[in-house]
């Protein structure tokens, strides 16, 4: 049995507990014989390993958690300013032509679902996903001048744009259209909108 408490799992070596767990480890293996302090040194690796793998793990959940809950907070806003806007303009417009605006709802709650639901439940977890895979593949050194930062810069815009779109506008329509429950204009309306919105957003 050791000769000292069990070290608590979790702390960082360069921390004053962490140098502290350290000497008290060294205690530990002292006066074991090699064999022993081969299987305690195995244990310190494994607990360090699986510490840090859970770690690693609860942090990507964390991230996806909050692209989530971003992506569908900004789909909300951005949503209520454009219904705003549109409907400022629609009101002027009736008004102008001398019809009454009070029947006109101040709201399309629906639409706002659908953008809310898919930021959260879509959106958020691809770019969860996508954003942090592209700062890996091509970092950008921001030590460095600009111009040495533009091949990684330009294919994260060109992959945005060639491989992001594609997977996001036919389900924007998809998406819409199964929550309108009109699963049979799907095929017609990602064949037809899909290539025109693409130019669009380019």
């Amino acid at each position: 049995m050791s000769r000292f408490p069990r070290l608590p799992m979790g702390l960082g070596d360069s921390s004053p507990l962490g140098r502290h767990n350290i000497f008290l480890r060294g205690l530990n293996a002292w006066g074991k014989t090699p064999k022993q302090k081969n299987v305690l040194r195995v244990r310190t690796n494994a607990n360090s390993a699986s510490n840090g793998s859970a770690d690693a793990g609860a942090k990507w959940r964390a991230g996806i958690w909050k692209s989530m809950v971003t992506t569908a907070s900004l789909g909300m806003t951005g949503d209520l300013v454009a219904q705003s806007i549109g409907r400022y303009k629609r009101v002027k417009e009736l008004k102008a032509a001398g019809v009454d605006t009070s029947d006109l709802p101040l709201l399309d709650f629906k639409r706002f679902f659908k953008m809310a639901t898919f930021g959260f439940f879509y959106y958020g977890p691809l770019q969860g996903v996508w954003y942090p895979a592209l700062d890996k593949t091509f970092p950008v050194d921001r030590a460095l001048p600009m111009v040495k930062n533009l091949f990684p810069f330009g294919m994260k815009v060109t992959l945005n744009q060639v491989l992001l779109g594609p997977m996001v506008v036919p389900v924007v329509f998809a998406w819409t259209l199964i929550l309108e429950k009109q699963t049979q204009r799907i095929p017609e309306k990602i064949r037809k909108d899909t290539w025109p919105t693409l130019i669009k957003g380019w």
